[in-house]
């Protein structure tokens, strides 16, 4: 799938323009106006260079695994609440282990603010100050890890400051391709099946 992204600075009320893409491929691609950039030429070869912008879609596929693995990785970023006898901390946590964004009582910037660091205002406030750096870093929605770690007072507030600040607890399923390569062997009209007067489609598989 290709994606075609333009950024092109217009003047203050002119007319709007429109990308007219030619071929399956975007091999001609052309911006149709009147304004100075009529001869705007657009690069058929588009690099996409955020890594995780499928991930951001819901087209990269999902690690599965075994269907009773726990705990499970079939998640893009999760969500980890982690509270001890001296501090306070949630992270978001991408599949391949890297930690994505992270708050602590631990950064002094967060910890003068605070009465205590290890109480239910403070899991709130962690909450919120995580659901901030997640906007900022494009994460928008996250998987809800081990539900256990959220039964406690301060684990509901911070899923509550979470969601306050526009972070989905659920992320979407994957878009699924139509197209699956291989041979369907549940299909209809299989070579030597048994209905072999069924004439021939034009997607019979050999």
């Amino acid at each position: 799938m290709n994606f075609l992204t333009l950024r092109i600075r217009l003047p203050l009320f002119s007319e709007a323009l429109t990308c007219k893409c030619i071929g399956k491929q975007f091999s001609t691609c052309g911006v149709l106006g009147t304004g100075e950039n009529k001869d705007y030429a657009i690069n058929p070869d588009f690099v996409n260079r955020n890594p995780r912008n499928l991930e951001q879609m819901a087209l990269a596929r999902k690690r599965q695994g075994w269907k009773f693995q726990s705990p499970t990785r079939e998640y893009y970023n999760k969500l980890v609440f982690d509270k001890t006898s001296k501090h306070t901390s949630g992270k978001v946590i991408h599949w391949t282990g890297d930690t994505v964004v992270s708050a602590s009582t631990k950064e002094w910037a967060i910890r003068r603010h605070l009465y205590s660091v290890k109480d239910v205002s403070a899991a709130q406030n962690i909450g919120s100050i995580l659901a901030q750096r997640c906007l900022e870093a494009g994460v928008s929605c996250v998987f809800l890890g081990e539900k256990e770690n959220f039964t406690s007072e301060a684990g509901l507030s911070f899923l509550k400051a979470v969601e306050e600040g526009c972070i989905s607890l659920q992320e979407p399923d994957v878009i699924e391709s139509e197209y699956k390569p291989g041979i369907d062997y549940d299909g209809p009209k299989r070579l030597g099946g048994e209905d072999k007067d069924t004439p021939m489609k034009d997607d019979y598989q050999f």
